[in-house]
């Protein structure tokens, strides 16, 4: 069976309990532009842009009995991060550690890619974020 796809993007789903520092993490700090409020049974989601694509912050009225295996890739099988390309990821990893939030893979440089670097960063709840690009 092949899909056909309505729009040429991606949506990802961050299942949250705690949306605020969320919302700051995502909205103020990494400046996703937002875009709207949904409600839906059961719960809400906050949308957030990511060039054509849709980052969805979602909160259930009933918590999921599960929380976040932390550790990104290193830790669980599964989506474990998502990756944004930055114009100058020494600048973003320096504005993360001056923000206060965790870096879980330092800057490293791509050794078969001279002067592209990523490193990892870790949302309020323990989700990795991959930002990468000119070093």
């Amino acid at each position: 069976m092949a899909v056909e796809l309505l729009a040429p993007s991606v949506e990802i789903g961050l299942v949250t309990t705690d949306l605020g520092p969320m919302v700051e993490f995502y909205e103020n700090f990494l400046g996703l532009p937002f875009q709207l409020d949904l409600d839906f049974p059961g719960g809400t989601m906050k949308r957030y842009l990511i060039g054509d694509n849709t980052l969805k912050l979602v909160t259930y009225d009933q918590p999921p009995p599960a929380a976040l295996t932390p550790g990104g890739g290193r830790a669980q099988t599964g989506v474990r991060y998502i990756s944004l390309v930055v114009t100058n990821v020494t600048d973003a990893a320096a504005q993360v550690t001056a923000a206060g939030y965790e870096i879980v893979e330092p800057l490293t440089e791509f050794t078969a890619l001279p002067g592209i670097g990523w490193f990892f960063v870790a949302d309020p709840d323990g989700n990795w974020v991959e930002l990468a690009g000119p070093i």
